[in-house]
């Protein structure tokens, strides 16, 4: 029989051994001391790491180097001093902006720079007869020397528009110290009154200036006051136009109510004309009827069925 062979360190008698298959109760001596700690391998954290409370010893293991500090309060005073200047420049920008404000209405409508003078106020449209410029500039006059933004022109356009030949006015400023005022005039279009007491009154039955001279080719009207007087003028201005020239020669003063109208002739006989229709027409029979008989009156309301008297 031969003797057992001698056993190699680290093995049993049943074979060499495998990790892990240590008999229980075995104990196995840790290497100590720093060098033993630096020999232990080290991990990357991992995020069950992170999710886990760690201790405060471990946090820098885990979270890396801490950076060097940040100086706040010296970036907290920088960003004060900042806006500090940005709102101190704004409120400059803000007075200044203020005060030219405050000196281009001073100098506007307070200072003398552009005070009216009367004499830079023009007239356009008078007419020597009807209406001077002095008439017009009058109602400028009581804003002499008044600051030109000032100078109501409205209210001087509603002064000059109660003249009675005005028609129309328009007034503007004009810089720096005048005014331009433009007129319309109204257009004479009828004679009224009596003899050295004639006036012109226009297409809307408004008298406005005497007839000195008297104008030729018009007609001598009587139109009512109040609210027909216009109504009135238009009827006598549709007569007068269906007229031919040798008729109107003959016609002496036209009356009109805002209804009717009728005239008289030189033989002093009354033409009952009606209303403005069928004015043509009218005209026509009128003439035919003055030619062939004599009569005191001649009535075409009905032109087709004329009456003489």
């Amino acid at each position: 029989m031969k003797p057992p062979a001698p056993r190699r360190p680290g093995t049993s008698p049943s074979g060499p051994e495998r990790p892990g298959s240590r008999e229980p109760g075995a104990q196995h001596s840790k290497p100590a001391g720093p060098a033993a700690e630096s020999a232990k391998p080290t991990r990357a954290a991992s995020p069950k790491d992170l999710a886990r409370p760690i201790g405060q010893a471990d946090a820098a293991a885990v979270l890396g180097p801490v950076a060097e500090p940040t100086d706040f309060l010296k970036r907290r005073e920088e960003r004060r001093r900042a806006k500090r200047s940005y709102f101190l420049k704004t409120a400059l920008i803000a007075l200044a902006g203020a005060v030219m404000v405050a000196g281009l209405a001073w100098v506007l409508l307070f200072s003398s720079l552009f005070a009216l003078d009367p004499g830079h106020v023009t007239v356009e449209g008078a007419q020597s007869g009807l209406i001077s410029e002095e008439e017009v500039r009058a109602a400028a006059a009581p804003y002499e020397g008044t600051p030109l933004p000032r100078v109501p022109t409205g209210g001087i356009a509603s002064e000059i528009a109660k003249l009675p030949p005005v028609s129309a006015v328009e007034v503007n400023r004009r810089w720096p110290t005048g005014l331009d005022i433009a007129l319309v005039l109204r257009e004479p279009a009828m004679i009224e009154g009596a003899e050295g007491a004639y006036r012109l009154v226009d297409s809307g039955g408004v008298s406005f200036a005497p007839a000195e001279p008297v104008p030729e080719g018009l007609p001598y009207v009587v139109l009512p006051e109040g609210d027909k007087r216009q109504d009135a003028a238009e009827d006598v201005l549709a007569v007068w136009a269906a007229c031919s020239d040798s008729l109107k020669a003959r016609i002496g003063w036209v009356s009109a109510d805002g209804l009717t109208v009728s005239f008289t002739i030189d033989t002093g006989a009354t033409v009952k004309w009606g209303t403005v229709d069928d004015s043509a027409l009218k005209a026509r029979v009128v003439e035919v009827l003055i030619a062939q008989r004599g009569a005191s009156v001649y009535d075409v309301s009905a032109p087709a069925h004329p009456v003489t008297v």
